[in-house]
C-alpha cells in the first residue's frame, strides 16, 4: 500500500469518524433537548402538584377546624342535654318544694287561726276570772260586815 493510499484510507475513516462523531452529538443534543423538554414537563408538573397540595392542606385545615367545631358541638350538645336533665329534675324538686310551701303555709294560717281562738278564750277566761275575782271580793266584804255585825 502507498502512502496515498494510506492518507486516502485515513482521511475517509477520519470523515467516518467525523460522521459517527456528528451522529453521536446531534443524538446527544437530542437527548439533552428531550431531557431538558421532560425536565420543564416535571418542574410544571411538580409546581402543579405543590398547588393541588397547598390547595389540599387548606381544604384539610378547614375540615379539621369543622370537625373540631363539630365535636365542640357535640360536646355542647351533651352539656346542653346534661342542664336540659338538671333543670327537669330542679323544676321537680321545685314544684315539691312549691307543694311543701303550700301545705306549710295552710298548716300556719290553721295555727294563727288557733293562735287567735286562744287568745280571744284567753281574753274570755281572764274576764271570768277578774268578774269571779269581783264576785268574790263582793262577798268577802259583805262576809267581812256580817262577821263585824256578829262581833258587835
Amino acid at each position: 500500500m502507498t502512502l496515498d493510499e494510506l492518507s486516502g484510507q485515513l482521511e475517509e475513516f477520519i470523515d467516518r469518524a467525523r460522521a459517527a462523531l456528528d451522529q453521536e452529538i446531534a443524538a446527544a443534543k437530542n437527548i439533552v433537548a428531550a431531557a431538558a423538554a421532560e425536565k420543564s414537563l416535571v418542574q410544571n408538573a411538580l409546581s402543579d402538584l405543590q398547588g393541588q397540595l397547598k390547595r389540599a392542606q387548606g381544604q384539610l385545615d378547614a375540615v379539621m377546624k369543622d370537625l373540631d367545631r363539630g365535636s365542640t358541638l357535640v360536646g355542647i350538645n351533651r352539656e346542653i342535654a346534661a342542664a336540659g336533665k338538671k333543670l327537669k329534675a330542679l323544676q321537680g324538686e321545685t314544684a315539691e318544694a312549691e307543694t311543701a310551701l303550700a301545705a306549710l303555709n295552710k298548716q300556719r294560717a290553721e295555727a294563727d287561726s288557733r293562735l287567735v281562738a286562744l287568745n280571744l278564750e284567753a281574753n274570755r277566761m281572764i274576764a271570768i276570772r277578774t268578774e269571779g275575782e269581783a264576785v268574790m271580793a263582793g262577798l268577802r266584804a259583805q262576809l267581812a260586815q256580817v262577821s263585824l255585825g256578829q262581833r258587835l
